[in-house]
C-alpha cells in the first residue's frame, strides 16, 4: 500500500537551503601517476534499486514527509541501523523485506531524546537484527496504519571469511555545498563500492545542524539511502558545541561517545580516529583495538595527516603518538584529509599513507617532500579494491578520470 496524505502525513521531504560556500578547485588532474590497473566502472546502487524497485524516496502523489531522508548506519553481516528525522509524533517504524516481498522484520523507531533538533522534529533510529551476511534486503518506512514508503535496497556486510572483492569509497573535506562538491558527487555514481568512509570536515564552515542538512544529507541522500557511511570528524565539524551536531546526526559504533571507533567489513578491520581529541588516549585505545582483531586487512583513517606536503603539513605530534602503534600491528593503509589535495606517500615503516582532502570544498597547492610518491591539487575521491592478497587504491578526479593508483600488498 502506498502512502497517502491522511495515513502518513508525518513524513515529508523538506527543501534544504543552499550552502553559501562555493570555493573553486581544480576539477581535472593535470598529471597522472601509475594507472596501469584502472578501476572498472559501474553503479554503486543500480543492483539495489533494481532489487527493490525504487530510484527515489517516496515519489508520487501524497508524499509529504521526513525532514531528513532515511540513511544507513552500523551495517554488519547480521544487522543494520536506519536513521531519519521525523516530524514529532510521526516516528513510525521500519519494515524489512526480501526483494520478492517476503517480510523479514518490523521495527518501531526509537527517538534519540538528547539529539538537538529544530522545533517539531525528532532524530529517530531503528535497528534490525537477524539478517544474513552479504544479502540484499529492502526497507520501507511505515505509518501508523501500515502505509509504506517506496522500498529502498541495501546489502548487509560480508562475513569475515568471504573471498569476494570489497570496494570502499573514501573522501574528505567535502561539505562546501558548491559546484565542486556536486561535480564530484556525480562521479560517485560511476564506480561500484559497498560502503563509504570520510576523513573529516563534512559540514563547512562550522559543523552546525543546518550545515549538516545542506552540505551532507542534502547532497548525498541518494547514496546514503542505500550505502552505509562511516565518517571521522574534522576540525570544522568541531566548531559547534565541540562536535555535538556530528555525534547527533550519526550513530557510530563503539563506546567512545562516537569520537573514535572501529568496525569490521568482511576481511577488513577499519578504525576511525578523532584528531581533535587527545592523541595519547587514542594511541592506547588503538593499541588494544588492533591487538584484538584477527582480520588480515587493517585500515586506519582520520582527519589531520601524519604525513603531508600541503598547506597544513605533517602533524608530527600525531605521528609520534600513533605511528609506533600502527606499524607494530601491521596496518596496511592510513587515510587522512585536512589538506585540500591528494598526496600518496612512499610507504613509511611498511605502511601506506594517503591524504584525500579534495572532496569538494576547493583545492590548495600541494608540494612534494622526501616521503612523497605522487601529489596533485585536485577535487577527487579514492576507491579501495580489497582482495585476499592485495589492495588497489584508485584516485578519481572530479571529471571521473582515474589519475593515480597503487597496489598495496597484504604482507610486505
Amino acid at each position: 500500500m502506498k502512502l497517502n496524505q491522511k495515513s502518513f502525513a508525518a513524513l515529508a521531504v523538506l527543501a534544504l537551503p543552499a550552502c553559501m560556500m562555493n570555493q573553486s578547485g581544480n576539477i581535472e588532474a593535470t598529471k597522472t601517476g601509475d594507472i596501469s590497473r584502472p578501476a572498472a566502472k559501474g553503479s554503486p546502487v543500480a543492483e539495489l534499486r533494481a532489487a527493490c524497485g525504487a530510484e527515489g524516496f517516496m515519489t508520487g502523489p501524497g508524499v509529504a514527509s521526513v525532514a531528513r531522508q532515511p540513511y544507513l548506519q552500523q551495517v554488519t553481516p547480521t544487522s543494520a541501523m536506519i536513521g531519519w528525522v521525523a516530524v514529532e509524533g510521526g516516528e513510525g517504524r521500519v519494515e524489512i523485506t526480501t526483494p520478492d516481498g517476503a517480510q523479514v522484520a518490523s521495527k518501531a523507531a526509537d527517538v534519540e531524546v538528547t539529539a538537538v533538533r529544530v522545533a517539531g522534529e525528532q532524530q529517530v533510529w531503528a535497528k534490525v537484527d537477524g539478517l544474513a551476511p552479504d544479502t540484499i534486503y529492502c526497507y520501507a518506512l511505515a505509518g501508523a496504519d501500515g502505509a509504506l514508503s517506496e522500498r529502498i535496497g541495501f546489502r548487509t556486510a560480508p562475513a569475515a571469511d568471504s573471498e569476494r572483492t570489497i570496494r570502499v569509497l573514501a573522501f574528505g573535506d567535502s561539505g562546501g555545498g558548491g559546484s565542486d562538491q556536486q561535480m564530484l558527487l556525480d562521479q560517485m555514481f560511476e564506480y561500484p563500492y559497498d560502503l563509504m568512509i570520510h576523513t573529516g570536515d563534512l559540514a563547512y564552515d562550522d559543523g552546525t545542524i543546518g550545515q549538516f542538512e545542506s552540505t551532507v544529507f542534502g547532497v548525498y541522500a541518494d547514496l546514503f539511502r542505500h550505502l552505509p557511511f562511516f565518517p571521522a570528524s574534522g576540525n570544522h565539524d568541531y566548531r559547534t558545541l565541540q562536535g555535538a551536531p556530528f555525534r547527533d546526526v550519526f550513530a557510530l559504533p563503539g563506546d567512545n561517545g562516537e569520537r573514535w571507533y572501529s568496525y569490521d567489513w568482511g576481511r577488513i578491520h577499519f578504525v576511525a580516529l578523532d584528531t581533535e581529541a587527545d592523541y595519547e588516549t587514542q594511541a592506547a585505545w588503538l593499541d588494544e583495538d588492533l591487538a584484538r582483531t584477527t582480520l588480515p586487512w587493517k585500515v586506519v583513517y582520520m582527519h589531520r595527516p601524519m604525513y603531508s606536503s600541503g598547506q597544513h603539513g605533517s602533524d608530527t605530534s600525531l605521528r609520534r603518538a600513533l605511528e609506533p602503534v600502527i606499524e607494530s600491528h601491521g596496518v596496511q593503509l592510513v587515510l587522512a584529509g585536512h589538506d585540500h589535495n591528494y598526496e600518496r606517500m612512499q610507504p613509511q615503516g611498511g605502511v601506506d599513507h594517503v591524504v584525500t582532502g579534495g572532496g569538494g570544498v576547493g583545492t590548495r597547492p600541494v608540494g612534494s617532500s622526501s616521503f612523497t610518491a605522487f601529489s596533485e591539487d585536485v577535487i577527487h575521491y579514492v576507491l579501495l579494491e580489497v582482495g585476499t592478497e592485495e589492495m588497489i587504491m584508485h584516485a578519481i578526479d572530479g571529471s571521473g578520470q582515474e589519475f593515480d593508483s597503487t597496489v598495496i600488498p597484504r604482507v610486505r
